[in-house]
């Protein structure tokens, strides 16, 4: 049997729990597989991702972002490659497309920060089109002021050049002339949803709110309404709900994500930081994200967030913006991503990883890698839900190819239980895995 075979009959659940303990990233694994195993329209995917060292202190490092956003994003898509996995979630885009990422920076002390925005743009900027790249100067950074958006360390451009970003107050931009009904409640839409956008990327922050229970995504739309303070009443419920159901707003907002770095558990929406989760939430359902940022906060001893019933409204009818139950959802937790490929021949002298053969194998299996250069070097088998049971190598081996056969045997000799394994290779750099089928 193929590797290519075996892999394609992973039954869903244990391909979830593998990807639970090795991340996306840190997994050799046929990319076209992927969306067969984990294609379930019926279920809303939500990316959890966290790497411990995001940040330190008020520190925020950007590699470590834009590897967290990345890998996120091709996890949420099930696509390896970062533009392409954009592209995947942004549907019918093309380079004539306006991607506009709403941030919240109502709060400078704690904002959707600018490394994450534009690690976005970044991602975006990966979109290949035949001959040409997604400009970046059709994307635009906005929300409700220019001077929220400095305050919160970003720049104005209203060039024609680099990534735009500018508030809706931004001379010869405004609310619409045009008034929506919000559950009763009259409000103009900023034209850089009205007529600029053709997509929006919700990029909310991870705080409590006094009124409202919590702001993420769902009520990260102060900017781009008009009438914001006559939308808080009853905690904001269904007002909230009401707005995002908008049609200028639902069509184009097609991709959520919480910047959950740091957050806020009382005193909210404004104040400093009082923890650090190092966390993104990513889903196109703006519902489920919301209810998991609302659970982070409530691990975090948020107390308001009995006051947050305006997410569980928009589960509901006439919203049906997403949904509110965890059974409903498709929820693929990464931790501590890992930079790497999956596809050696990219990357000249790097480490490489083959799939081990045969696969599946009832005596023996061989696994080849490559060591680019003097490395300590650890190759384990774990089971898929993370408990090491086997350590095959443990040493500093010379640059080259090398190989190694694992018996299906455990450390002490005795042969483990028919099933699937993961074989971890690591090195300082260097951290991937494969699935490995043990048979009786």
């Amino acid at each position: 049997m193929s590797s290519d075979s075996f892999l394609s009959k992973i039954e869903r659940r244990d391909f979830l729990r593998i990807l639970a303990f090795t991340g996306v990233s840190g997994l050799i694994y046929p990319g076209n597989l992927i969306s067969s195993i984990l294609s379930n329209k019926d279920l809303s995917r939500v990316v959890i991702i966290e790497h411990s060292e995001a940040t330190s202190g008020t520190t925020i490092y950007p590699d470590k972002v834009q590897l967290m956003m990345d890998t996120a994003v091709k996890g949420l898509a099930q696509i390896e490659d970062v533009g392409e996995a954009w592209k995947f979630l942004l549907p019918e885009i093309n380079t004539n497309s306006t991607v506009a990422i709403k941030v919240n920076c109502i709060n400078s002390s704690l904002s959707s920060h600018p490394e994450v925005a534009f690690a976005i743009a970044e991602g975006l900027k990966q979109m290949s089109f035949g001959a040409n790249m997604f400009p970046e100067n059709n994307i635009i950074i906005y929300d409700r002021a220019n001077s929220d958006l400095t305050s919160a360390g970003y720049t104005i451009n209203t060039s024609e050049t680099g990534v735009r970003c500018f508030g809706t107050n931004n001379p010869g931009i405004g609310y619409s002339t045009e008034f929506y009904d919000v559950n009763g409640s009259n409000q103009k839409i900023s034209t850089i949803v009205t007529e600029m956008a053709n997509y929006i990327i919700n990029l909310g922050v991870l705080k409590n709110h006094s009124i409202a229970g919590v702001t993420l995504c769902l009520k990260n739309h102060y900017g781009t309404c008009s009438y914001p303070g006559q939308i808080h009443s009853n905690a904001c419920d269904p007002y909230i709900a009401a707005l995002n159901a908008l049609p200028v707003i639902r069509n184009k907002q097609t991709i959520n994500i919480i910047d959950a770095l740091y957050g806020i558990y009382s005193g909210g929406p404004f104040g400093n930081p009082q923890f650090i989760a190092n966390k993104f939430i990513l889903s196109q359902d703006i519902v489920a994200a919301d209810y998991w940022g609302r659970e982070l906060l409530e691990e975090n001893g948020c107390n308001t967030i009995y006051n947050a019933h305006y997410i569980d409204t928009a589960a509901q009818d006439p919203y049906n913006l997403g949904t509110n139950d965890p059974e409903e959802m498709d929820v693929l937790n990464i931790l501590n991503p890992v930079t790497g490929t999956d596809n050696p021949s990219s990357v000249s002298g790097g480490f490489q990883l083959k799939q081990n053969f045969p696969n599946p194998f009832h005596f023996q299996t061989q696994i080849d890698f490559y060591v680019p250069g003097k490395s300590d070097v650890q190759f384990s088998i774990y089971t898929y839900d993370g408990q090491k049971v086997r350590e095959i190598i443990s040493s500093t081996l010379q640059p080259g190819w090398h190989n190694t056969i694992w018996d299906g045997n455990n450390n002490y000799g005795q042969k483990l239980k028919a099933g699937l394994y993961i074989g971890q290779l690591k090195s300082n750099s260097y951290n991937k895995s494969i699935i490995i089928h043990l048979m009786k």
